[in-house]
């Protein structure tokens, strides 16, 4: 299943780009960004070329890795952003539903924010989202990344909708880190194990 990083700003423009590759590049060996990317369309491909120096797959550690996410920026509106906002749940079945094998009935919740969250939303209007695959030990790790050092380049705020948690420009970087890398050192046990990364639920 796909998760987002929302990152909730009022501009974010291409000059940015050379400097967000040279955060990235503080923390991780990023050889190449995709040259066609840009803040300007609706809707990108974003591709990273890069080497993984982590301890946990030695295997790879010297070969060069691919690995790509869409990203789409589009104008926010909260009131909008409020309308929409629904999680969809299914409704548990009495066993005589089960018995005559009626369809599972689904409804749809609004997603709560708390006052804090929504009155920074307020100042904001633009929305860069990144898609990309939890389940996936470098997707989820160079897009949680790269959605943070926008967020602190852009003054804005942003969502991790995996795992429900928000983050400022002042902070998300430092949580992201703190976040990735305490689980990469966990990660040298659980070699032969699917790895996902969740984002420790912190408050902004």
């Amino acid at each position: 299943m796909s998760a987002y990083i929302n990152v909730y700003t009022n501009s974010l423009t291409d000059e940015l780009i050379p400097e967000i590759f040279e955060r990235l590049n503080q923390h991780e060996n990023v050889l190449s960004l995709e040259q066609s990317f840009t803040f300007k369309n609706p809707r990108s491909i974003l591709s990273l070329i890069f080497r993984w120096t982590k301890p946990s797959i030695e295997i790879l550690n010297r070969s060069d890795l691919k690995t790509q996410f869409s990203t789409s920026f589009k104008p926010f509106e909260l009131a909008e952003f409020k309308r929409k906002n629904f999680r969809q749940k299914v409704v548990k079945q009495s066993s005589i539903d089960k018995l005559l094998r009626r369809k599972k009935k689904k409804v749809y919740k609004p997603i709560k924010i708390s006052a804090e969250i929504e009155g920074q939303l307020k100042g904001y209007n633009k929305v860069f989202s990144i898609k990309y695959y939890p389940g996936n030990l470098f997707e989820h790790h160079l897009a949680s990344l790269f959605g943070s050092i926008v967020t602190e380049m852009g003054l804005g705020i942003c969502h991790f909708t995996n795992d429900d948690v928000w983050y400022t420009h002042k902070n998300a970087v430092a949580e992201c880190m703190a976040n990735l890398y305490s689980l990469e050192e966990l990660s040298n046990g659980t070699e032969d194990k699917p790895l996902s990364i969740p984002l420790v639920k912190t408050h902004s």
